[in-house]
């Protein structure tokens, strides 16, 4: 598989440039690693990387930000990208807006801040792990459900030979 991409999205710029480093230093070799400081300027940058025919396979997003906040951007994302890794990394979302992302944004994981770089690299290893068995999956499914429909094809030619 070539390489995903992770995109954080915070409007602290000191929070984006530790966990881009940190993040580099885990997943650089297998992931390209995005920042956005803001969730209109992260779907721009989804767009983006969707038209050059990248996928984005984690999202890490603050809750508190101006303009979309982190569930609702969640939630958009959700819409069009079921798939992507989704992970809450805020101080200050409460219960309404977690819940809120878990049901309408299919949020993977919510994690406080400070956060553990372990814990988050853990996470992010297992739940990449689980996606791109599940994109493998999807695939192999796809081609027997092809053969499948050529195989019918033959035996229903057959029959009426």
């Amino acid at each position: 598989m070539e390489k995903g991409y992770i995109l954080c999205v915070d409007d602290e710029i000191s929070v984006l440039e530790t966990l881009r480093e940190q993040l580099r230093e885990h997943f650089g070799q297998s992931h390209e690693i995005e920042v956005a400081t803001s969730a209109e300027e992260g779907l721009s940058l989804i767009s983006q990387i969707r038209e050059t025919g990248g996928y984005v396979e984690v999202i890490i997003t603050d809750q508190v930000m101006p303009g979309i906040k982190g569930d609702q951007f969640l939630e958009e994302v959700h819409r069009n990208l079921p798939d992507t890794i989704k992970i809450l990394l805020t101080g200050h979302a409460g219960l309404a807006s977690a819940i809120h992302a878990v049901n309408k944004g299919g949020l993977n994981r919510y994690i406080e801040k400070p956060w553990n770089m372990e814990n988050l690299k853990d996470d992010i290893a297992g739940l990449i792990q689980k996606f791109r068995e599940n994109v493998e999956n999807q695939r192999m499914l796809a081609l027997l459900e092809k053969r499948i429909s050529e195989l019918e094809n033959e035996n229903q030619e057959l029959r009426t030979a």
